[in-house]
């Protein structure tokens, strides 16, 4: 039987493996680079990233459901931006990992 702070800890691993999965797409990584300075609608981040706008709503709801990404509306457009400033800063500690 597993104790109290072992099933917390089998939770966040398992919710951090999700994570990282969502993470694992080099599309989702250009998105949360796109936004990760302002929010951006679809059409800004599907311009400035050279992907069609359909391809970029799928990763951007992908990314919302880990809850890595959130939205506002206004009129008939959605502002994305990252949820919090950790999504960031694990985005640039992978990468400056990577260039070492």
């Amino acid at each position: 039987m597993q104790t109290d702070a072992a099933s917390e800890m089998e939770n966040d691993l398992r919710e951090a493996e999700e994570m990282f999965k969502v993470l694992g797409d080099r599309t989702r990584l250009e998105i949360l680079l796109a936004i990760g300075e302002e929010e951006k609608c679809v059409h800004e981040i599907s311009e400035e990233i050279d992907q069609e706008i359909s391809n970029v709503s799928h990763h951007l709801r992908r990314l919302r459901d880990k809850k890595l990404v959130d939205y506002r509306k206004e009129g008939r457009h959605k502002y994305y931006e990252i949820k919090d400033d950790h999504v960031l800063k694990i985005l640039r500690e992978g990468m400056n990992h990577a260039r070492e």
